[in-house]
């Protein structure tokens, strides 16, 4: 795959904390997704993505998570802090919620192998209102 950003080009990683704010969306018009990512200095770095698959509202949700960590992983984040709106998303992550279908297992193995990539990571269900 692809770099997504030339690491010659970033900033020096900060040991502390990013915020990533993720959310999804899925209609039969095709699905999208946006993330923000902050750094510690305030710095943001904003991404719309257009999915050329077919995906439900969860999956794109999970999509967006997958994306921001992805970047956050390349840029050298260690410390992240994931904001969801997906009450589904976030507690299957954190474990309150089971993921009971084959897609659903699949999504959440996929953030499970990212999260050695970071020293800290977090994720918080917000409500729609306050997601960036």
């Amino acid at each position: 795959m692809p770099a997504i950003c030339d690491p010659k080009q970033l900033p020096a990683p900060s040991p502390k904390l990013w915020d990533l704010y993720t959310d999804g969306a899925a209609s039969f018009e095709g699905a999208r997704a946006g993330l923000i990512l902050t750094g510690p200095h305030e710095e943001e770095h904003t991404y719309a993505l257009r999915f050329n698959f077919k995906v439900t509202k969860n999956e794109a949700e999970y999509e967006a998570l997958l994306a921001g960590m992805r970047i956050a992983k390349e840029m050298g984040v260690k410390k992240l802090q994931a904001y969801v709106d997906s009450q589904l998303v976030a507690n299957q992550i954190n474990g309150t919620f089971d993921a009971n279908n084959k897609s659903m297992l699949s999504y959440l193995a996929l953030v499970h192998s990212l999260l050695n990539a970071f020293t800290d990571f977090r994720t918080s269900q917000i409500p729609r209102s306050q997601n960036k």
